[in-house]
């Protein structure tokens, strides 16, 4: 059949748009041939360059598919891999406005399950629900999740050290205990810790924990390092804003237009209204009322939404900032 020889070329292609497509027919093909082997690869695939490209829908489309086979025969997938998966689509679930809180629960609450059924540690259930607390802009829900998140005994399913570092420095720039913040991501800053996405995703919110204690060549630094990292990576937009916000609040407005413009195109399309929402929020200063009105608007719309889905006025407060 034609769609097992495109499978086995779809695998040595660049990750991009185009091979999301490629994969897409050929999981329609398999599909239709009932071909329960080649549906479970294709997807596995897909679901890997769908971490790279930022194509997330299609990411939780198939994940969802696999589990539902999983459920019913848990031999047919490697359940480790499964479970770790797990991981990365309850950690961005909540990016997507269009999904209710509600459902957020639901998968949160599946994911502890199938983490006891197999006995693994919750660890990363409840470093999920942190980042999922985080980006719901819900301050005292996170400070409790991540207590817990903090004394549960890792296992082997649990994140890299790197990866690890990068976000509980991240949740105390949330929080904004900018020194605690400092402390964990300085491994990573200096070079000694590192991973496929650390420290690009570091970088951004650390030029403004520097900038924040007065510490204006390393936030330079961490901009000068961070941007090329980022620039036009679909894949990596939250950090992209974010440096985006260091340069507003810094007045390098010439700078920030250009990042602005040369990365704007992958921000529209980008599926993650969290996603669209940090980099817009950032550039929103720099906004002209008439010729850009079009970009304010969707600005406005966008946080209005998330806002409404979280039940707060977090990114709200953000905005007026």
């Amino acid at each position: 059949m034609d769609y097992l020889d495109d499978l086995e070329e779809a695998c040595n292609m660049d990750d991009t748009l185009e091979k999301v497509k490629v994969l897409e027919r050929i999981i329609a093909s398999a599909d239709m041939y009932n071909d329960v082997a080649s549906g479970i690869n294709a997807r596995i695939v897909l679901i890997e360059t769908c971490l790279i490209t930022g194509f997330f829908k299609n990411h939780l489309q198939a994940f969802s598919w696999l589990i539902k086979k999983w459920e019913k025969d848990v031999s047919c997938i490697d359940n480790r891999y499964l479970l770790a998966q797990y991981k990365w689509i309850s950690e961005h679930v909540s990016t997507f406005n269009e999904i209710p809180k509600i459902q957020i629960d639901t998968l949160l609450n599946d994911m502890k399950i199938k983490y006891e059924q197999q006995h693994f540690s919750r660890r990363p259930y409840y470093k999920a629900c942190t980042l999922v607390a985080i980006q719901m802009g819900e301050v005292e829900k996170a400070k409790m999740l991540f207590e817990k998140w903090s004394k549960i005994k890792a296992d082997y399913l649990n994140d890299c050290l790197a990866c690890e570092k990068n976000e509980q420095s991240y949740y105390y720039y949330f929080i904004k205990d900018y020194e605690k913040a400092k402390k964990l991501a300085t491994p990573i800053i200096r070079g000694k810790l590192s991973c496929e996405e650390v420290p690009q995703v570091t970088y951004g919110y650390m030029a403004l924990v520097y900038l924040t204690l007065g510490d204006e060549k390393m936030a330079q630094e961490c901009f000068d390092k961070g941007y090329p990292l980022v620039e036009k990576q679909s894949s990596l937009i939250p950090p992209l804003g974010q440096l985006l916000k260091y340069l507003v609040l810094t007045n390098q407005t010439e700078k920030a237009r250009e990042v602005i413009n040369t990365n704007l195109e992958i921000v529209l399309q980008a599926e993650s209204g969290l996603d669209r929402l940090i980099f817009l929020q950032a550039a929103y200063p720099l906004f002209d009322q008439e010729k850009e009105a079009d970009l304010i608007e969707m600005t406005e719309a966008l946080t209005a939404k998330f806002d409404a889905r979280n039940g707060n006025n977090y990114y709200q407060d953000l905005l007026k900032k």
